[in-house]
């Protein structure tokens, strides 16, 4: 993690600093300025700790993922923090991501690389609206550009908006077949610009699934990630300052300071008080993948949810397909939305997006349902839960299944935000403590001690962001 953190933040330095000691004692040996291919690797890794570091903990812990057990992770689960607990996921979006990544962009239009610049859009996109799910109003337009040293706080519609237009603009440059070859130095792809394009859409879909434009999400997400092989994951190895980031924190670094969320275990156990199982589903190999036992996290086998080696999820196929299959349930109607729903179960019978050594026959089953199974007392409505039409019933499902497939995922804390009001289907997560859930994070302390735009009074975190109000 430090060394990580170290590699990112000398980028951020170059980007900003650049200009104070223009040929100034300049050494060979001491580059001041680096090209957009040398800086894609820092960027990429920068957008993984936007997304699997410190936020995505704190998001799990308030989505019923993770419990938070000491220090500061005791006060997440009690819901007792302040401005200053997030500083550090604020400061990856902007210095390190949106910063190097609108650097990139330009250095690689200087020389007509389009497709790396499409590139390093996707991953500006891909922080920006990850910063406006959880924060709501952030700086966009005004960002890191030194012309505004208070930047504004840009309506969070707008900002969504904004990298919609930016994503378009991705899409169009990795079409071009202007490039210079970046394979080297794309250890998320390896520069395969159908991946790229294909996540492009999909992070559209998911941008318009969060502000409720489920038509729009469901045509984007025709266009989306395909495959498995085209998903998006960050690569981790079998090194100290190389591992998973959540391997680092809960075995390295930070142990005992967030352990697995009793209410997820209660949903994903086959023996849970809410578990799925069923006639037609056996989640164990599931179950096997994410915990290692009934109190901890698999943080200590191959392939495990939280092993060391294993690729971190940014933008994936099994999104692309639940985006699908909620999308045209809300859009579509009942018959569509089953449609998609036992698609995705075929594709979890086969093993889904698990390590292969968690795909074992006797542990996997998702036979697909019927009309009848989600008709009031059917095996999905049963008449003890609130008497739901199938569709209602049906939507029930498809947001569980989201739940269970974005642990540790920042996704499934804004699913949860996002259907709050849904009181029939929501995922029926409780409060640790008090009657509320959080719903968004605090503006930082470094921001509201640097920039007199931020908005007042602040808004604590039971104070929906606008697309969920």
């Amino acid at each position: 993690m430090k060394k990580y953190i170290s590699y990112v933040l000398a980028l951020a330095l170059l980007a900003s600093c650049k200009n104070l000691v223009d040929d100034l004692n300049i050494s060979p040996n001491n580059p001041q300025d680096a090209s957009a291919p040398v800086m894609l690797t820092g960027v990429e890794l920068a957008d993984d700790l936007v997304h699997e570091g410190d936020g995505s903990r704190r998001a799990g812990v308030w989505a019923g993922y993770f419990d938070g057990l000491l220090f500061q992770y005791q006060s997440h689960q009690q819901y007792t923090v302040v401005a200053n607990d997030f500083n550090t996921p604020w400061s990856f979006v902007y210095s390190n991501v949106i910063k190097n990544a609108r650097l990139m962009r330009q250095k690689a239009l200087d020389v007509n690389n389009k497709r790396l610049a499409g590139v390093a859009q996707v991953l500006e996109a891909n922080a920006a609206s990850t910063a406006a799910d959880l924060w709501g109003d952030v700086p966009f337009s005004q960002a890191v550009n030194e012309a505004y040293p208070n930047p504004k706080f840009d309506d969070q519609t707008q900002v969504y908006a904004a990298v919609q237009t930016l994503l378009d603009s991705a899409i169009v440059n990795l079409n071009s077949t202007a490039f210079i070859d970046f394979s080297a130095q794309d250890i998320i792809a390896a520069g395969n610009v159908v991946r790229w394009r294909q996540a492009a859409y999909t992070l559209k879909a998911r941008n318009y699934l969060h502000a409720k434009q489920y038509d729009k999400a469901l045509a984007a997400a025709q266009n989306g990630i395909s495959t498995n092989a085209n998903s998006l994951y960050f690569p981790h190895i079998d090194n100290t300052g190389g591992s998973s980031l959540y391997y680092q924190f809960l075995v390295e670094d930070k142990g005992g300071y967030m352990g697995l969320g009793q209410f997820a275990l209660s949903i994903i156990s086959p023996t849970g008080t809410r578990t799925r199982a069923n006639s037609k589903t056996n989640e164990r190999a599931r179950y096997n993948y994410l915990y290692s036992s009934a109190t901890a996290l698999n943080t200590g086998s191959v392939g495990g949810a939280f092993y060391k080696t294993t690729p971190y999820p940014m933008l994936t196929y099994q999104e692309n397909l639940l985006i699908l299959t909620e999308a045209d349930a809300r859009v579509n109607g009942f018959t569509a939305g089953l449609a998609r729903l036992n698609t995705y179960r075929a594709y979890l019978a086969t093993g889904g997006y698990l390590s292969t050594n968690y795909v074992v026959a006797a542990n996997i089953k998702y036979d697909p349902y019927v009309a009848a199974d989600f008709n009031p007392g059917g095996l999905e409505n049963p008449t003890v839960a609130a008497n739901l039409t199938p569709i209602r019933a049906l939507l029930r499902e498809i947001l569980e299944e989201r739940y269970v497939t974005f642990m540790g995922q920042i996704e499934g804390f804004n699913d949860v935000r996002r259907t709050l009001t849904e009181t029939d289907i929501r995922v029926p997560l409780t409060p640790n403590v008090g009657t509320q859930l959080p719903v968004r994070f605090l503006y930082p302390q470094s921001e509201v001690d640097r920039n007199s735009s931020v908005p007042s009074p602040i808004p604590s975190i039971f104070v929906p962001t606008r697309v969920n109000q």
